[in-house]
């Protein structure tokens, strides 16, 4: 599964938390399609399918707050104050955790986006290692290359040591916003949905 957003070089630290959990959101929908159309075990696929869907629209609610954050608009600042309240005191641990209604095991919000940040910094530690193949000397373009990546990667391992401390903000804005998204979804609206709560 290696779609991917498009790269660009050096980006801000919220940009690269940004690009990766949209290209989490990516891979997890390419995973959606494979689980749909059959392909793989029968047993608890059902189950899959809604336990990716759920991830997928937390991912995309975690994003959306994100990218809101640059402007702030009223919408943010009341989610980053209700996560504040609701959220305190939170603690976190990647992993998963028991549903008892439903009867499984989940991801927490928490995780879910913990593992997006992970799978993204790999992603950048698997471009090191494929430059650090390359036959000496390497051109200034690709010592430009390995030193943009290894600052991408300094800054999404600090957005990461940040996460567990935002571990019950995470938990609510991925409730309430993926809710909205998951209601948008129905309506078919999501395809402007980062336009719709612009400031």
């Amino acid at each position: 599964m290696g779609t991917q957003v498009k790269w660009a070089g050096p980006e801000s630290s919220p940009r690269l938390a940004v690009d990766a959990v949209e290209n989490r959101a990516l891979a997890l929908r390419e995973y959606l399609v494979v689980y749909r159309a059959g392909v793989g075990p029968r047993r608890g696929r059902q189950q899959r399918l809604r336990e990716l869907r759920y991830d997928i629209a937390r991912l995309q609610a975690w994003g959306w707050y994100l990218r809101a954050g640059e402007r702030r608009p009223l919408w943010w600042r009341f989610l980053h104050m209700l996560g504040g309240w609701f959220g305190a005191g939170r603690k976190e641990r990647p992993g998963r955790r028991h549903q008892r209604r439903a009867g499984i095991q989940r991801l927490s919000a928490f995780s879910v986006v913990d593992r997006a940040y992970v799978a993204q910094i790999e992603d950048f530690q698997g471009r090191l290692l494929t430059l650090g193949l390359s036959h000496p000397p390497l051109s200034e373009e690709l010592r430009r290359c390995s030193r943009v990546l290894e600052e991408n990667v300094r800054h999404l391992s600090d957005e990461r040591d940040r996460l567990t401390a935002e571990a019950g903000r995470i938990a609510v804005v991925c409730w309430l916003l993926g809710r909205l998204l998951r209601v948008r979804g129905w309506l078919g609206l999501n395809n402007s949905a980062s336009r719709a709560m612009d400031p």
